[in-house]
């Protein structure tokens, strides 16, 4: 199965996994996933720096004010990049460490490989966040230079804002989703039992949805 059937991967990860067990460990399409991913958080990332840019003194050096803005989109793009492709190999290997526990076989290539397919979800709640936050920005006024007032902007961008608690939502169900996808990568790739499969799933994502969601809750103003 050369290409990615994106209705069997989100309705029946069972049958996607039980078909692409049987072909080569390919890492064409988790790859694109993760590109995906990591260019919509490269976006987030350049419509922040793009906005704070009106904080700067407007006396600077024209040269500072352009390597500070550089130094910030570099950062963007480089912590998009790894920190997209670091999340994915780190949820692989601890999914991978802990399904030893219940005597898994399976190679990490494979099993890198069918947890990249389950970010599939992730890609509609990157996008959304990325529309949320040009939205955001461009609501908050920071012409005025003041440190008080660029504070109370940052903060209006997520007290009492419905678009970003919708798009919280969206990402602490996407990741749902995305878990239930992974019980049935590990089923396969590490040739384990649903309930087993779905216990190794359970520990880390898991405790990201309970940090996503007290973020949520207890940091943004909502409680």
């Amino acid at each position: 199965m050369d290409n990615l059937n994106l209705n069997n991967l989100i309705f029946d990860p069972n049958s996607f996994f039980r078909e692409k067990i049987g072909t080569e460990v390919s890492f064409k399409y988790p790859l694109l996933i993760m590109l995906v991913i990591s260019i919509f958080a490269i976006g987030s990332s350049f419509l922040v720096m793009n906005k704070l840019k009106e904080f700067l003194p407007s006396d600077m050096d024209s040269s500072i004010s352009a390597t500070v803005m550089s130094i910030g989109v570099i950062g963007g793009i480089v912590g998009g990049l790894i920190g997209t492709f670091l999340n994915w190999f780190i949820l692989a290997g601890i999914l991978y460490s802990i399904s030893y526990v219940f005597a898994s076989k399976g190679s990490f290539k494979r099993t890198l490989e069918f947890v990249g397919y389950g970010f599939v979800p992730q890609i509609f709640s990157s996008f959304i966040s990325l529309v949320v936050t040009y939205v955001l920005v461009s609501s908050v006024d920071f012409s005025a230079q003041d440190p008080q007032l660029m504070a109370q902007g940052m903060e209006q961008m997520f007290s009492n804002n419905p678009l970003f608690y919708t798009s919280q939502i969206i990402g602490i169900l996407c990741l749902l989703l995305s878990a239930y996808i992974w019980i049935f990568a590990l089923l396969h790739a590490r040739n384990m039992s649903f309930k087993n499969a779905a216990l190794t799933v359970c520990i880390p994502a898991g405790l990201s949805i309970v940090s996503q969601i007290y973020t949520f809750l207890f940091t943004t103003g909502s409680l």
